[in-house]
């Protein structure tokens, strides 16, 4: 008589649906899937963005099924490669498979916006050099409507709802609006989770996949000393008036300059308006050209139970600046009137590295609780500065192979 294996995933974000896509090509295996958030429409996911406000930093999130992958600009950039490696995990073969699944390509010519041509002129005109984004969208679908972090309305970004849908066919069970509360252990060993609906979930195996902030305070449920560390990838939006620019409809971050500890990358934002209507009241969201500064910051925050500490030290405002001030150079010279030049509060996008792997979990990602593992963005081992989702995919994917493996 076969013997099945009960899984629970705790989160049907990136890292949990992708864990649970290679795993439930496993029939051996019984997969349960859990998640805090409602399962919506691609193009109202933005209504799902959940801001933590008890730090100094506005921290983004989304609570829903697909997580993150809904609400990102669709960049797949590699990160943290090596420094993986340095922990015994190769993530090359998932990279791979991923760049195939996913059709991770650079965007033709004809879907790059006239604001991006401009940016990318200027920017050369300054010395300077333009590279173009990796991006998982499929330019025969997409219409170019700027709409990537509200929720692709064209289906034309991948996101993690395609590995849901394999792992449904597959047989694992979707739970939505519900959430877990605590992981129950036994010997060392995981036994179930409960949830904030009075429920019980007995497991063999639980992948927490609940993200950078809510993952660590599971794992402190099962005794795990996690959440000594929490990074977010810092990030402005600087820009000014440009009559008609209209950038706020071409496809965001779609090239982007390197520097050694930043990057910079077109890209719009509404919370500009206000800045620039005081020197231009006539302004309105299409009169804006713009662009995001970006660096990675140190693994210095902290989350204790409901209190996230997270604060932007000296070095990261001063990179921060140095970005500010390039971005400027380079929007001025492209015609942006520099009296209107305003940038957003600082606000941080990745919960990353509040597990980290070498510290929180192992090679696998299996915690000093057998059978219990992470495959969010909690177990990077310091922030990348760039886009972590291809790396969570390849890591989760490379679990679900393990899992798949092992049981």
């Amino acid at each position: 008589m076969i013997k099945i294996t009960n899984v629970v995933i705790v989160g049907a974000g990136t890292g949990g649906l992708s864990t649970a896509r290679e795993l439930s090509k496993n029939s051996e295996v019984k997969i349960t899937i859990i998640e805090k958030g409602p399962l919506l429409e691609v193009e109202d996911s933005y209504k799902c963005y959940t801001p933590w406000d008890n730090s100094e930093l506005e921290l983004l999130r989304t609570e829903l099924v697909g997580g993150s992958s809904l609400v990102i600009a669709g960049n797949f950039t590699e990160s943290l490669v090596e420094q993986l490696k340095e922990h015994e995990i190769d993530i090359t073969p998932q990279l791979e498979q991923l760049k195939d699944e996913i059709g991770i390509q650079t965007m033709p010519e004809t879907h790059k916006g006239p604001i991006t041509r401009l940016l990318e002129k200027s920017a050369t005109e300054l010395g300077l050099e333009t590279h173009p984004m990796p991006k998982g969208i499929n330019p025969e679908n997409c219409v170019q409507c700027g709409k990537c972090a509200w929720g692709c309305p064209h289906n034309a970004k991948w996101n993690s709802l395609s590995d849901l849908e394999v792992a449904l066919e597959n047989g694992a069970t979707l739970i939505t609006n519900e959430q877990v509360t605590k992981l129950v252990v036994e010997d060392n060993k995981i036994k179930a989770v409960t949830t904030d609906k009075a429920r019980t979930y007995p497991a063999d195996v639980v992948v927490l996949a609940a993200g950078g902030l809510v993952t660590p305070k599971l794992l402190r449920t099962a005794g795990i000393n996690a959440g000594n560390s929490l990074a977010v990838d810092p990030f402005v939006t600087i820009g000014g008036y440009y009559k008609n620019a209209r950038q706020d409809h071409e496809i965001q971050m779609n090239t982007f300059i390197k520097f050694p500890k930043m990057v910079i990358s077109p890209h719009t934002s509404q919370y500009l308006l206000p800045k620039i209507q005081q020197t231009h009241p006539d302004a309105t969201v299409d009169d804006i050209i713009s662009f995001m500064i970006k660096v990675p910051d140190k693994t210095n925050g902290k989350i204790t139970g409901e209190s996230v500490s997270k604060y932007i030290d000296h070095d990261d405002a001063s990179l921060i600046a140095q970005g500010c001030g390039i971005a400027t150079a380079i929007l001025v010279n492209a015609g942006a009137d520099i009296k209107s030049i305003s940038s957003t509060q600082v606000r941080g996008a990745h919960l990353i590295s509040s597990a980290k792997i070498g510290e929180v979990v192992d090679s696998n990602l299996e915690c000093e609780v057998k059978n219990l593992y992470v495959a969010d963005g909690s177990v990077l081992p310091e922030a990348p500065g760039l886009p972590p989702i291809y790396t969570i995919l390849a890591l989760s994917r490379r679990l679900g192979q393990y899992l798949s493996q092992k049981y």
